[in-house]
């Protein structure tokens, strides 16, 4: 499928969508053996300049069009920028954002999907799934003709097979638009940018600045995910091995290996680090 944006649009996600850190930090002690002091910090930043979409079913054109004009409708009535100020900014509640939307019904409803444990983005509080991209959805799809069915969730790796077997109708879960997706299925326009990050452990020592400092390392990722790319880069350039690579289901048991100590790195994308480094 061919893209076309303005470069104003590029030029916008890139100045609200990337986080730019580059901080050395101390990490695990090496080989995944022994833990830090707790905690994760953010080691390098590798730049892969990235773009998350919402995703839609090849034969749903008309959605696919309807979640285009919503997400230029949030950028306009700065409902995107409120957003962007709560999960990414001061914090500050960004309140309704389908107070005064003019949608409808009239086109049917849709079910979207998600995958928790990926905060800001998606995450559960209290037992109610919120985040970026929750708002987000909810935003978007108040200002088209589309009513909105609430979230099914899933592991990541399930959220296309959910969407091409007809399980939910859209997916809005901080998904990157890739060649290999777009061939299975369609993305809305992109919403937001990011970059690639390494996670170390706190405290041990282990302060690498570049993916050659991983060589010989454990290193994790979500599967399915574009920090799982990485980590194939990773064996494919000879700086790991396979059995150095490590698989989860979900960021949150990555990271919680990673502050054991059976792991020395996890590549995750950079604002959903921070957050984990920050807690």
């Amino acid at each position: 499928m061919t893209r076309s944006y303005s470069m104003d649009r590029r030029a916008y996600l890139r100045t609200v969508g990337v986080a730019g850190t580059t901080a050395a930090v101390a990490g695990c002690t090496g080989n995944g053996n022994g833990g830090g002091e707790g905690g994760v910090e953010v080691a390098f930043t590798i730049e892969t300049g990235e773009q998350y979409g919402l995703g839609v079913r090849e034969d749903a054109g008309d959605l696919q069009t309807a979640l285009n004009d919503g997400l230029s409708a949030v950028e306009d009535d700065g409902t995107y920028d409120a957003l962007i100020e709560e999960y990414f900014g001061s914090g500050e509640d960004a309140g309704d954002v389908t107070e005064g939307a003019d949608g409808g019904t009239g086109a049917g409803t849709v079910v979207a999907g998600t995958a928790p444990g990926f905060a800001p983005f998606e995450f559960n509080e209290g037992g109610e799934l919120v985040g970026f991209d929750v708002e987000l959805t909810e935003a978007v799809l108040a200002r088209t003709d589309y009513g909105f069915d609430g979230f099914e969730t899933f592991e990541f790796d399930s959220l296309i097979p959910a969407l091409r077997d007809g399980n939910i109708d859209l997916i809005a879960a901080a998904m990157t638009i890739t060649d290999e997706r777009d061939q299975q299925i369609d993305f809305s326009d992109p919403y937001y940018e990011a970059n690639q990050a390494v996670l170390v452990a706190s405290g041990s020592g282990f302060e690498p600045e570049s993916r050659q400092d991983l060589e010989g390392q454990v290193v994790g990722a979500q599967s399915g995910t574009t920090g799982e790319d990485q980590v194939d880069g990773l064996i494919e350039d000879g700086i790991i091995s396979e059995d150095d690579k490590r698989v989860y289901d979900n960021y949150e048991l990555a990271v919680n290996d990673l502050e054991s100590g059976n792991i020395d790195a996890v590549i995750i994308d950079v604002p959903v680090a921070e957050n984990f480094a920050q807690r």
